[in-house]
């Protein structure tokens, strides 16, 4: 793979990152989960070149990060690992945590992590969700001082709106913004990914496969009882949209003898302004599919057919 420079740092990253959620979630979110087989997966993703690992508190209440540091024991120096903070899991009532980025939270919240992913330093520090009550100053002089530290060797933000981000600015670096981008939720290409590209800051698409969606495996008779039952693309006229788009995918996808998923990753990757799309995986065969879309490059005229199949056209930088 041909790795990428993480915003204006010295890190660098592949095209395609692997997303730890599923590996801290519950059978009701993402279904039967195997730490054995979670870390599996993380060691076939170092395996193929695919170094960025995200993951967060949240994904489990602390068991993903867990999860992940067992498994990089012995292979830290291999990883990018992305975490977040602003959900303190001391504060999750009835699974819903609180949003908080006050100094003192942050800094209690990166000790924790530290101590859960077994490692003297976090590569890629990401305020999960904005906070309304903390002013921008106070959150960002916390991530600037664990930046200075060295706790942490770059800020990011996540499901941050451009108006956000500009403000974010005015009081510190910013190296890397989290969105999520597909070829089914499309909106940041209007306006966040332009931002960042002007701002020389890096992309990380989550959900690029949609949840799922686009991985080609789900039909009409299909029926959800994790995250997905209450996902609108997942029901009613919008999920025959969906899947008439899944169908028109495939035909693209078959040329080149890859699957409907490797097709959407690709597409993803490759997308002007994104410096790597974030797939979930709970197994290594998961990992091992999702990685051939890695080292292949989406011609432009599948592009601009794609473009078409989704009602707009092609977005240049």
């Amino acid at each position: 793979m041909q790795y990428r420079r993480l915003g204006r740092t010295e890190i660098s990253v592949a095209p395609l990152g692997l997303g730890a959620w599923a590996m801290g979630g519950s059978v009701q979110t993402w279904g039967n989960v195997d730490d054995r087989e979670s870390i599996a997966a993380i060691h076939m993703a170092l395996d193929l070149g695919i170094n960025l690992i995200d993951t967060a508190p949240f994904y489990g209440l602390g068991h993903s990060e867990s999860v992940v540091g067992k498994a990089l024991q012995g292979r830290r120096s291999a990883a990018v690992i992305a975490t977040k903070c602003g959900a303190p899991i001391a504060d999750h009532a009835d699974g819903q945590p609180r949003r908080c980025l006050k100094r003192d939270s942050i800094l209690r919240e990166c000790d924790q992590s530290l101590r859960r992913l077994q490692t003297e330093w976090i590569d890629l520090y990401q305020c999960h969700w904005p906070d309304p009550d903390t002013p921008l100053r106070e959150t960002m002089g916390a991530l600037t001082h664990l930046f200075v530290m060295g706790a942490i060797r770059a800020i990011g933000l996540s499901n941050f709106s451009c108006e956000q981000l500009r403000g974010a600015l005015e009081f510190g670096p910013v190296h890397a913004v989290q969105l999520p981008f597909s070829m089914i939720q499309t909106r940041a290409a209007n306006d966040l990914i332009p931002f960042c590209h002007e701002h020389h800051i890096a992309v990380l698409a989550c959900s690029p496969l949609a949840r799922g969606l686009l991985t080609g495996k789900f039909s009409l008779e299909d029926s959800f009882e994790d995250l997905r039952s209450k996902d609108p693309d997942f029901t009613g006229n919008r999920f025959h949209r969906n899947l008439r788009l899944v169908d028109s995918l495939r035909a693209v996808a078959a040329e080149h003898d890859k699957s409907v998923a490797q097709l959407a990753l690709s597409w993803v990757a490759g997308y002007p302004g994104i410096t790597a799309a974030l797939f979930g995986a709970k197994r290594p065969s998961q990992v091992v599919e999702n990685a051939a879309a890695g080292g292949w490059t989406l011609p432009p005229q599948d592009r601009e057919r794609i473009d078409a199949l989704l009602g707009g056209g092609a977005h240049d930088l």
